[in-house]
């Protein structure tokens, strides 16, 4: 990522006049049936969308379903649960909760930001197991941007 950092802007780029608030009861205007969770640890703001009508669960980057700190898996993209991609998470504790709430929605089918849409049981299960062990799974040694994590 430092190496292409030549190429981001270089400035804040203002969006604001496309943005409106979503409602403070969790619904989506102009998409009935959905929800939005705030998911933040990956950035202050994140949320991911819930439809619970068939268990689908769009989770942006608060759970990814590749491994990106590896240039081999972003290539094959082999589905598997990771936590959201270290090198800009910067709320770690944040990160763990959002985990745990998406978890406990036991979706059927989980949509990211990066690699392959998964589903089943064995979705499912990574999933749980990432949230009960996240800290161990998901958050990087050492770094800037890494909590103790107690080992």
């Amino acid at each position: 990522m430092a190496r292409l950092s030549p190429l981001y802007p270089r400035g804040p780029v203002n969006v604001a006049r496309h943005l409106e608030p979503l409602p403070d009861d969790g619904s989506i205007p102009g998409m009935p049936g959905w929800s939005w969770i705030h998911t933040p640890g990956h950035c202050p703001g994140h949320v991911s969308l819930w439809r619970e009508a068939d268990r689908t669960l769009i989770a942006g980057d608060a759970v990814i379903t590749t491994d990106q700190e590896s240039a081999y898996a972003v290539a094959v993209q082999k589905p598997e649960i990771h936590g959201p991609p270290q090198y800009f998470t910067t709320d770690w504790p944040a990160a763990a909760r959002s985990s745990a709430a998406l978890a406990s929605l036991d979706p059927n089918l989980v949509v990211t930001g990066h690699g392959p849409a998964m589903q089943g049981p064995d979705m499912r299960r990574a999933l749980r197991d990432l949230a009960d062990d996240f800290f161990r799974i998901a958050v990087p040694r050492g770094g800037n941007h890494a909590p103790d994590r107690g080992d």
